[in-house]
């Protein structure tokens, strides 16, 4: 191709934004690119201009994306531009392969040998473990996984063990500066690397070592950065050295898509860009890429809404548009009476979109805030035969935390299930040795009995392996008497309180270990569904439907929902609106915006987090291309309770006009939290389950159950369900 015909490919099909990025020569540049504004191009095409018409080596040029996938996708779009051969001499990686290249070269000036291994998680892990032992330290009462978790952000802020023993502030923190010492001086010792090493690792060589820096620095005359908002502290301090002798960097990145700060991203990062590297000599350049070429301007009209809150605390204002128009067509706003009715109406729409508008299944997300809301969710679709694929995560049932809760509970029913039993005997761990499962296994198949009972009867074990295999089978009897007569969701709370589980997660202290509960919280709304599934004549022939029968019932209704296989070419996605960051589809629906779910926390959020939820609602909102549903309910089911939820703060600051409200909400009036009601009633006959009411006290809420004058009324998060008599002065009915 010659030089003409290659400069018209790179420079064609750009517009006047692109352009004028993509021509930037030297100096420092920000490009403040919005949802679906075309980012990828920009780097490539000014790659690819750099070389081409600069006549810069590639060997010069650096560009650094977050994932392999990116950094080979943009490879071989610079590649198809100016050819293979010029394209393969370019250095376009990852932070860490980057990293891993440096090191391998000159880490022998910091004391480790060029040919050293890298551990991943697991590995850690195991070497915190062992570290901890070693140490004679408690891993129920510390963790093993929160010690790494915190190791984990140590390194990412470059604070090495000798730094951190100077700011400690409490018994977790010396454990911590014992456990961080040993674990980087046994890295040394068996010359590896964890993944936080390579970066921190490399900022050090170059703070040592001045002609490695300067090498590095002359060499990388052009650095480029792919999503710059999701930096933290170590890659900026990377980058900003590497870029400290040109100045020609070149940074791609959206201050409203940070979403990320809960594993280390800084926002400040993106914030500070011009404070951080423009000079009197050269100073930052800003180019703000606003046209979208993802979705219809109705929906970048909602986003704008959205997001136009934050930038109160933002200099960088952006307003997205669009040449795709969708004349009078609004985004749906439903509001349900309740949560089974939302994912009904869900259900419903995509079968309709499905059948009636050549929609494919695969062309529709469903995008909610946290991953225990997906059990309802799959729940509908199950019933509508609607297949379905949990993108980033796996099934509800197939979750690890649902998986061992199921399996005690199994065991509780019955004490033969052996597969129950192998899950769950060491989990929590309890100290129960592989070698012991072995000579458990051999005595119950020689006895012709089961792991349970054999292991109460066994000998030929040590005295404390004996003494584990016997407060884990008192644990299971334990809980098999206090089955009779409870509430199932009360039993649930014992079982994971008796056995360790949940006070194992809840010391973790992570945002796995998080969820995890949020989960097995989430399990407990399969008993609420339950009762609601029994029909009148069912309950009138099982008056004695006792604790136990109910529990059968559920973990055989979850053995049915489990066998369905979920792994479909066409299939509707499911997913967290972190997994959606950077995907896009014709149809999006956003469920569960509601306050205390979507934004997570509601009320008791900091500002800065209220900022970072709104960023995930602009995210979750680009992601539709062609047709955004936004829906929510008065009445959820969650958590194993029912809960009164405040339609989202994010609904009323959309521009009213911008929607069509469908469900309970037809008219553009938004919901205040004061609601006007009329004159107190009294009258018994005109309160029943489903009516809404308001308590002097607890707020609004909804009339659960009804039994003679008591109500069970679900209140909001805050004040949960509540017996109240229903003539008590301080009720009244909302009409």
């Amino acid at each position: 191709m010659e030089k003409g015909d290659k400069m018209g490919k790179i420079l064609d099909n750009l517009n006047p934004q692109q352009l004028e990025a993509v021509k930037h020569y030297e100096g420092p540049m920000l490009v403040m690119a919005g949802a679906g504004s075309g980012k990828t191009k920009v780097l490539t095409h000014r790659i690819a201009y750099l070389i081409d018409e600069k006549q810069i080596n590639p060997y010069n040029i650096l560009a650094i994306t977050f994932t392999n996938k990116a950094s080979k996708e943009m490879k071989q779009r610079v590649m198809n531009l100016i050819g293979e051969e010029v394209g393969k001499k370019m250095y376009i990686s990852t932070f860490h392969a980057l990293c891993v290249h440096i090191l391998r070269q000159d880490i022998d000036i910091i004391g480790y040998r060029s040919n050293f291994v890298i551990y991943d998680e697991n590995d850690s892990l195991q070497a915190i473990k062992r570290i901890m032992a070693d140490l004679n330290l408690d891993s129920k009462h510390y963790p093993p996984k929160r010690a790494l978790h915190a190791i984990s952000n140590l390194k990412n802020d470059n604070i090495f063990p000798d730094q951190f023993k100077k700011r400690i502030g409490d018994e977790f923190d010396d454990m911590l500066s014992q456990v961080y010492k040993k674990y980087q001086e046994d890295l040394m010792k068996a010359n590896a690397l964890d993944f936080d090493d390579l970066i921190m690792l490399t900022i050090r060589l170059f703070e040592r070592d001045e002609d490695t820096l300067k090498y590095y620095q002359k060499k990388f005359q052009f650095i480029l950065v792919d999503e710059y908002q999701d930096t933290n502290k170590t890659q900026f301090q990377l980058v900003s050295m590497l870029a400290k002798k040109h100045h020609n960097i070149f940074v791609v990145g959206d201050s409203d898509q940070s979403i990320y700060s809960w594993r280390g991203a800084d926002i400040r990062n993106i914030r500070d860009f011009s404070k951080d590297f423009g000079t009197d000599e050269k100073k930052v350049k800003t180019i703000y890429l606003e046209q979208n070429y993802r979705s219809f301007q109705n929906i970048l009209d909602v986003a704008n809404c959205i997001i136009q809150k934050n930038y109160e605390a933002n200099t960088y204002v952006k307003k997205l548009w669009s040449e795709r128009k969708n004349d009078h067509k609004q985004v749906t706003y439903y509001r349900a009476v309740n949560s089974d009715i939302e994912v009904e109406y869900i259900a419903q729409k995509i079968n309709e979109k499905c059948d009636n508008n050549h929609v494919q299944y695969n062309d529709i997300a469903i995008l909610y805030r946290t991953n225990a809301m997906s059990l309802s969710l799959e729940k509908a679709l199950m019933k509508y035969k609607i297949d379905y694929e949990i993108v980033g995560n796996v099934s509800f049932f197939d979750r690890k935390e649902i998986k061992d809760l199921v399996a005690y509970l199994r065991l509780v029913i019955n004490n033969s299930d052996d597969v129950a039993y192998l899950r769950v005997v060491n989990e929590p761990r309890r100290g129960i040795g592989d070698s012991s499962l072995e000579v458990l296994k051999r005595y119950a198949f020689e006895s012709n009995l089961s792991l349970f009972e054999a292991s109460k009867l066994i000998n030929g074990l040590t005295l404390r392996a004996k003494n584990n295999f016997m407060q884990f089978a008192e644990i299971i009897e334990s809980l098999q008497r206090q089955l009779i007569d409870l509430d199932i969701n009360d039993f649930i709370d014992i079982v994971l309180d008796e056995s360790g589980y949940l006070l194992n997660l809840k010391e973790e202290k992570s945002e796995e270990a998080n969820a995890r509960i949020e989960n097995l919280n989430e399990f407990k709304t399969l008993t609420l569904d339950l009762e609601e599934d029994l029909t009148e004549d069912e309950v009138l022939s099982n008056k004695t439907l006792t604790a136990f029968d109910k529990l059968c019932l559920v973990l055989n209704n979850i053995t049915l929902s489990s066998e369905r296989k979920t792994h479909k070419e066409n299939a509707v996605k499911l997913m967290t609106i972190h997994a959606a960051k950077g995907l896009e589809f014709p149809v999006v629906f956003i469920y569960g915006v509601e306050e205390s779910i979507f934004p997570l926390g509601g009320d008791d959020k900091t500002n800065e987090e209220i900022q970072e939820e709104r960023r995930l609602m602009y995210v979750a909102v680009t992601r539709a291309k062609n047709e955004l549903y936004i829906s929510n309910s008065e009445m959820r089911k969650l958590y194993g309770s029912y809960r009164v939820n405040f339609e989202s703060r994010f609904i009323g600051e959309i521009d009213q006009d911008l929607l069509s409200f469908q469900g309970v909400r037809k008219a553009k009036n938004i919901e205040k939290r004061v609601v006007n009601y009329n004159a107190p009633v009294n009258n018994l006959s005109k309160i029943k389950t489903g009516s809404k009411i308001i308590h002097e006290r607890f707020g609004e809420g909804i009339v659960v159950k009804l039994d003679g004058d008591i109500g069970t009324i679900a209140f909001s998060a805050a004040h949960g369900i509540k017996k109240l008599d229903v003539n008590h002065p301080a009720i009244t009915i909302i009409k």
